[in-house]
C-alpha cells in the first residue's frame, strides 16, 4: 500500500494482539528496516529481541547462521518487518524459510518486494467515505456537526482528503478548534490548489502534511523541523531533545 494508507498502524493492533497470545507464539519480533537497509542493524535487532546478541566482530556469514539456528531452536514465532523499501534476501540475513507455525509479515508499497519475497500480497486500500468523515469528525472535534452553515465546506475540506488516514488525521487536526466559516474557506481554496498541482498519490500525502505543517505557529514549525535532523527511526529522549531546543532559543 502507499504511504499514508496505515499500514504500520494496522500492523502496531496486530503486533500487540499478537503479544497477548502467548500459547501461539514463543515471541513476537518487530523490526523497521526503512529505506536504506542495514543487514547488520536487522540481524542486531532481532538476536536483541531474543536476548542473545550477536558478535559485532564476526563475518556478516557466521552471523547469519548463528541467527539462523537462534530462530530455528525458538519454536514458533512472529518475524515483522516494517517498511521494507527494497528486495531482502532472508539467507543473507540468516532467517528461515517460515515452517512449522512460523510467520514472516512485511509491509512495503512496493509489490515487487512481496513478490520477491513469495508472500501473499494484502492490498491496504484507502477508507470508505463514511469511515473517513468518521475519523475526520473524531480529530476536528463532533461540535463541529452543530455548525450548520459550516458543515458543507468541513465535508468538502474531508472529501480533500481522498480517503487517506494520515491526511485526514493531519488536516483534521490543523483545523481542530476552528469555527470561523472563512477559516474554512480559506483551508478549503488551499488544499484544492495543492491537489491539483499532484502528479501521484504520494505526492497527495506530502501536500496534505504541508498543509498541516503550514498552519503551525512558526516556533514549532522550527522545533519539529530540528527533529529532521535525527536520523530516520531514531529514538529520539525527550528530555535531550528540550535541552537543545532551549540551547537554540526555541524554547525558554
Amino acid at each position: 500500500g502507499m504511504g499514508g494508507v496505515g499500514k504500520t498502524t494496522i500492523m502496531k493492533i496486530i503486533n500487540n494482539q499478537l503479544l497477548k497470545e502467548t500459547e501461539k507464539f514463543k515471541i513476537v519480533i518487530w523490526i523497521t528496516v526503512s529505506r536504506e537497509i542495514n543487514i547488520s542493524k536487522i540481524q542486531n535487532g532481532i538476536s536483541r529481541k531474543m536476548g542473545v546478541p550477536l558478535p559485532e566482530d564476526e563475518d556478516k556469514t557466521i552471523r547469519a547462521g548463528m541467527l539462523y539456528e537462534l530462530l530455528t531452536r525458538k519454536g514458533r514465532y512472529v518475524l515483522i518487518l516494517d517498511d521494507l523499501w527494497d528486495t531482502l534476501s532472508l539467507e543473507e540475513l540468516g532467517i528461515p524459510q517460515p515452517s512449522n507455525g512460523s510467520k514472516l509479515v512485511v509491509t512495503t508499497r512496493m509489490r515487487d518486494v512481496c513478490r520477491y519475497l513469495s508472500c501473499r500480497e494484502v492490498k491496504m486500500p484507502t477508507l470508505p467515505k463514511q469511515d473517513a468523515w468518521s475519523l475526520f469528525l473524531e480529530k476536528v472535534g463532533q461540535d463541529v456537526l452543530e455548525y450548520e452553515n459550516l458543515l458543507p465546506i468541513v465535508k468538502s475540506v474531508a472529501e480533500q482528503c481522498a480517503g487517506l488516514p494520515l491526511a485526514v488525521v493531519t488536516v483534521a487536526s490543523s483545523m481542530k478548534g476552528k469555527r470561523d466559516i472563512h477559516e474554512w474557506r480559506n483551508a478549503l481554496n488551499e488544499l484544492s490548489r495543492r491537489v491539483k498541482g499532484v502528479t501521484g498519490l504520494d505526492d497527495m500525502v506530502l501536500r496534505q502534511l504541508q498543509f498541516s505543517y503550514d498552519h503551525l505557529k512558526e516556533r514549532v514549525q522550527h522545533c519539529f523541523l530540528y527533529c529532521a535532523l535525527y536520523p530516520r527511526d531514531w529514538n529520539i529522549s525527550e528530555f535531550e531533545l528540550i535541552k537543545l531546543w532551549i540551547a537554540l532559543g526555541l524554547v525558554d
